[in-house]
């Protein structure tokens, strides 16, 4: 359950930078 947890949340981090990153190369 906790590895579970742990996981979800890295996965939404990783997606936030690259849409961070996607959002400054195309802006």
């Amino acid at each position: 359950m906790l590895m579970m947890t742990l996981t979800i949340s890295m996965i939404i981090m990783v997606l936030s930078i690259v849409v961070m990153l996607v959002a400054n190369i195309l802006s």
